[in-house]
């Protein structure tokens, strides 16, 4: 969007700003700005989300004189979140950080994070009204308060508008028809097939990767109304929606409409080239959709069950106070000034795929006429975050067991109910080795 400074964030400059983490967290320097601080927040947004919360943040900053925001950007996943927790621990924290939701549950309960001060944050215009029921409900551990949802991003189906067009499949508002069944669904993948004459018609790249096995079957097994138990003794689930999720993408990656063997940049390719009509896959991917000038659509994954839940996976990247033992409270003062900030300026980041969590800025006319954004924006009031555990979300090697045992059902090197049991071991084996708290 053109309100976006030119301010790219390249590889190297976050490389080398990662490099000074250590140097920096601790740090509540002298800004620049005279009589100003320095509010250090870290976060492992890099590329294209990356410039989008440079430019937000960049905004926020501009508007606060006292004060100037360090981005510190460190790498994805498992490296992230181990420094974070070393930062935490080892007294040396950042003032701000970035933590999926799926991972509250691994970092709130140990003292790695510090409780948002509800009435604090409502002096800035911050509180449960303000967010989705689901964003707000999952940032509570143990009565308190430890996240603040940016967005909330989820799995959804997006689908080429000029294809089904073409196929006589869009009704007067230009959306597909109701999917109720699988039985709809492999009609609507024969129609994309015979309409571009390629061997399937819709796409899910799954080979080799175990959370976008994870991201569809969680959509599935919610919508059964089903969830996961990873706080007790032994794992529980219910084995039946575990069988029928599992059966169901199985069913949907048989050769017929789909392939059995695409991995996730296949299936992005073959939507980007016109090759298949519609593909399951994460908001994320918008951007280059957009980018590539698509005719496109998008809509939530429906519900072939017959249950009438509305359910779909998701994650939110959310805020955090990184636990710091004596904060300086003029810092921390201001580190709630810029998450409202942010939070409130976070059209941009809609723009991007991501449905802003700060509800006034959903009920912008302004977010309402991004498309197809507002097309699945109502996933947000029903996104099903990752079974909490110390073990499980983003990133994690649970994501990883469950796709090496999954993938092996849906290739046909095992049966499903096989598959099931042996992730349910696997499952058991991490609650025996997760820290009891």
């Amino acid at each position: 969007m053109s309100e976006w400074p030119n301010t790219r964030l390249s590889r190297r400059r976050a490389l080398q700003v990662a490099g000074l983490s250590a140097f920096l967290a601790g740090c509540g320097t002298q800004s620049a700005r005279s009589g100003g601080q320095e509010i250090a927040f870290w976060h492992l947004l890099s590329g294209g989300d990356g410039e989008r919360m440079n430019a937000i943040v960049g905004k926020a900053d501009a508007e606060m004189p006292n004060a100037r925001i360090k981005q510190v950007i460190l790498a994805w996943g498992a490296p992230y979140y181990t420094k974070l927790a070393m930062s935490a621990a080892g007294g040396r924290a950042p003032d701000l950080g970035i933590v999926h939701m799926s991972r509250l549950a691994g970092y709130a309960p140990g003292g790695l994070l510090d409780p948002w001060d509800l009435n604090r944050l409502a002096r800035y215009g911050v509180s449960e009204s303000t967010f989705t029921a689901p964003a707000w409900k999952n940032s509570i551990v143990n009565g308190k308060t430890f996240a603040l949802a940016l967005d909330s991003h989820v799995f959804a189906a997006f689908f080429n508008t000029d294809l089904a067009s073409k196929a006589g499949l869009l009704d007067s508002s230009g959306k597909l028809p109701e999917i109720k069944s699988m039985a709809d669904m492999k009609r609507l993948g024969a129609e994309f097939k015979k309409l571009t004459g390629k061997q399937y018609g819709l796409g899910f790249g799954f080979l080799g990767d175990g959370g976008q096995l994870w991201r569809l079957f969680w959509t599935f097994y919610s919508q059964h109304g089903a969830t996961f138990g990873l706080q007790g003794d032994k794992f529980a689930y219910d084995a039946d929606a575990f069988g029928e999720s599992v059966e169901t993408m199985r069913q949907l990656v048989d050769g017929e409409v789909a392939s059995t063997s695409a991995d996730y940049s296949t299936a992005t390719s073959a939507f980007l080239n016109g090759e298949i009509g519609l593909l399951f896959s994460g908001v994320w991917e918008l951007p280059q959709f957009q980018e590539a000038k698509m005719p496109l659509g998008a809509m939530p994954i429906p519900n072939m069950f017959g249950t009438g839940i509305d359910a779909t996976w998701g994650d939110s990247h959310t805020f955090v106070l990184p636990h710091q033992s004596d904060p300086d409270e003029s810092r921390r003062e201001l580190a709630y000034e810029a998450v409202s900030r942010i939070l409130k300026g976070s059209l941009p980041w809609g723009a991007a795929g991501h449905t802003p969590a700060y509800q006034p800025v959903v009920n912008s006319p302004e977010f309402k006429a991004l498309r197809p954004n507002s097309d699945y924006a109502v996933t947000a009031s029903y996104t099903h975050y990752d079974p909490p555990s110390s073990f499980s979300g983003s990133g994690s090697n649970f994501m990883t067991q469950f796709g090496g045992v999954i993938q092996n059902a849906l290739i046909g090197q095992t049966t499903v109910k096989d598959a099931v049991a042996d992730f349910a071991e696997r499952v058991n084996v991490l609650m025996s080795k997760a820290v009891k708290r």
